[in-house]
């Protein structure tokens, strides 16, 4: 049967157009655009584009359990005996010999046979940034007696350099790495009543691990909510500007709950805040200008009646209020034993006496992180993925984190808690006893803000100019003036 005419013509000009479309992609991009026009050909298939898809999802999804804590049980599944920090302290004999197990499992580098993620070589280069590392690194911990570092210490900075120069955005290059951070991780969950069930990520300080939960709970706000197109957080005035930086960051908006006049936060005024448009609260413990925990067992009850995401930051007091509550000091209720809680920041770096650059942010469930992690499968470098904000994440002080803990254990922690509570008593008593100086509402550690008594005749700003000339470095803060 002869074919119409008409018909031979829409054939003629459509193989003309594929053949000038092949040679244009030919001459300006070689072979790689003609592969590149075949796969947009490929894609507009019926059924194509959705293939690939479930392909890269299920890569990503693979991605996302190789960074994942290995001993978390699932959301639904049972839960498994956590890792905790030690009762007592470990020795230094088995801290180093645990360090060396642990190298051990690591890639070697210096073998040549690892294309990426390093770019040292042990030499006097090496040694030398060794040498200017200790020399800013921070004092983590003195011996009682002498004025010189602890032995903690040193095996805490030796696991810092062992661990330097390793790189723990590849968890399959470093498996050391990954099984320090997941267990500091398990540590931290522990330490706030979490469980197994619980997942998280070393960051490099608080505002990390702050802008990670921010991130974290407008992503689950877009998948679950996409009508939200303007959302806000909502916390008291006083929580930390890291919240505005990753508001800024991120596109959402802080709605801001005034203070009773005992300096605690108006809850009435918090939940008249709580509007359609809310995608996470906030809640400190404790809040960094007075040293007053939020109520957060009250500020948990609205994020649970609204089904929303209660963030704690404990980058100040993460490590200390537990061991202040166990001390016999009164500390309200602030972590996963309150039901509304779903994530909560600690900082290693403070309290946690580990070295600068650590913090923790710790999610009740491995689904509820899952939005923080971010994974990209475009990449002609393959596929890229991080929990965090940073690519390169240097190894030292997740290591340094490590030994931190399991070397202090339960009874070193209690211990500097207790000297430090002691120390802020008779400083506080100091205050109250100074005619004109009141101490700002109910502080629960170690933080406190001292302001001038109304009728006292003292300028509290020029108080803390007369004790700076002393070397006294004080925090100047307003609103009001203390």
């Amino acid at each position: 049967m002869d074919v119409p005419a008409p018909l031979l013509w829409v054939e003629h000009v459509t193989f003309s157009l594929l053949v000038a479309i092949v040679v244009r992609s030919y001459v300006l991009y070689g072979l790689s655009g003609i592969l590149k026009d075949v796969m947009k050909f490929l894609r507009a298939l019926p059924g194509v584009d959705s293939l690939i898809r479930l392909i890269l999802a299920r890569e990503v999804q693979s991605f996302m359990k190789k960074v994942a804590a290995p001993t978390a049980a699932s959301d639904a599944g049972p839960a498994k005996e956590p890792v905790r920090i030690p009762v007592k302290g470990l020795s230094s004999k088995q801290l180093l010999q645990d360090m060396a197990e642990l190298k051990a499992l690591e890639t070697v580098t210096e073998d040549g046979k690892v294309f990426a993620y390093v770019y040292t070589t042990e030499d006097e280069h090496v040694r030398t940034l060794r040498k200017a590392f200790d020399v800013f690194n921070d004092a983590t911990g003195y011996d009682e007696d002498e004025k010189k570092p602890s032995a903690r210490e040193n095996v805490v900075n030796q696991f810092a350099h062992t661990f330097l120069h390793e790189n723990a955005l590849s968890p399959m290059v470093f498996p050391a790495l990954r099984k320090m951070e997941t267990e500091v991780v398990s540590m931290v969950a522990d330490m706030l009543h979490g469980d197994s069930r619980c997942s998280g990520s070393l960051t490099t300080g608080g505002t990390e691990s702050v802008l990670m939960s921010v991130k974290c709970y407008r992503d689950r706000a877009r998948a679950l909510m996409p009508h939200i197109t303007e959302p806000e957080i909502v916390a008291s005035v006083t929580v930390h500007p890291a919240f505005e930086k990753a508001a800024e960051y991120f596109n959402l908006t802080v709605r801001h709950a005034p203070l009773k006049d005992d300096f605690t936060v108006n809850l009435d005024e918090f939940e008249k805040l709580i509007t359609s448009n809310t995608v996470m609260l906030v809640a400190s413990a404790p809040q960094y200008p007075h040293g007053i925990v939020d109520p957060v067992e009250a500020i948990g009850q609205m994020a649970s009646k609204r089904g929303l995401p209660l963030h704690i930051d404990a980058c100040f007091g993460g490590f200390m209020l537990p061991w202040v509550e166990k001390l016999g000091y009164d500390v309200p209720v602030f972590d996963f034993r309150v039901p509304g809680v779903t994530s909560i920041s600690a900082d290693v770096h403070k309290y946690g006496f580990g070295l600068k650059g650590s913090s923790v942010v710790v999610y009740r469930t491995s689904e509820l992180r899952r939005y923080q992690i971010f994974a990209y499968s475009g990449w002609p470098g393959g596929l890229f993925g991080s929990p965090g904000f940073s690519g390169t994440r240097p190894g030292a002080y997740i290591a340094a984190s490590w030994s931190a803990l399991r070397s202090l254990g339960e009874e070193g922690y209690l211990k500097r808690a207790e000297q430090l509570m002691q120390t802020t008593r008779i400083m506080q008593d100091a205050v109250r006893s100074t005619p004109g100086l009141a101490i700002i509402g109910a502080p629960t550690m170690t933080a406190f803000a001292v302001m001038a008594t109304a009728d006292g005749g003292i300028d509290i700003l020029a108080l803390a100019d007369a004790m700076e000339a002393k070397d006294w470095h004080m925090e100047r803060q307003q609103l009001p003036n203390s």
